[in-house]
């Protein structure tokens, strides 16, 4: 066993110098056009790469702006909407207009108002449009214009602290 000791760390250190000097002659075997072939192939990579994000971000700041445009004609159509399409308020039987209380309640910003308390409180479409008595697809509209309203928000944001 004392024999074999005395042997072990010559033999490792011969092992060791086999192994490294077949790595040197891989690396010698391979050309060094190649990996500056390799290298070059990456770098148009990531020079893509960087004019897809630019284009990205470009469109991504178009798109923002459309939407912009198209959140204020859909309020627009709205209002229009609503001052056309606003009926008499009902009499009841003695001839009486109703009571100013149940007028505001057909205002529609306070139903905006009522429509997003309510989104925000994580109440579902459904169930808010049968509460307060509306169509799905009015919440629908109310909620998607408070959503962009806050987009345009925070891109507005952005663009002012950069």
């Amino acid at each position: 066993m004392e024999a074999l000791m005395g042997w072990l760390a010559p033999g490792l250190d011969l092992v060791s110098v086999a192994l490294l000097a077949t790595v040197l002659w891989r690396l010698g075997r391979d050309p060094a056009a190649g990996w500056s072939e390799r290298e070059a192939r990456l770098q148009t990579i990531f020079d893509e790469l960087r004019t897809l994000v630019a284009q990205s971000e470009g469109l991504a700041r178009d798109l923002d702006a459309k939407l912009a445009q198209r959140e204020e004609r859909l309020q627009t159509l709205l209002r229009t909407a609503e001052a056309t399409a606003r009926p008499a308020p009902p009499r009841d039987d003695r001839g009486a207009a109703r009571d100013a209380s149940d007028a505001r309640d057909d205002d529609p910003a306070v139903v905006a108002r009522r429509i997003e308390a309510l989104a925000d409180a994580g109440t579902g479409v459904e169930e808010i449009a049968r509460r307060l008595g509306v169509a799905p697809a009015e919440v629908r509209l109310v909620i998607g214009l408070k959503s962009a309203r806050a987009a345009r928000q925070r891109a507005t944001e952005e663009r002012a602290r950069a």
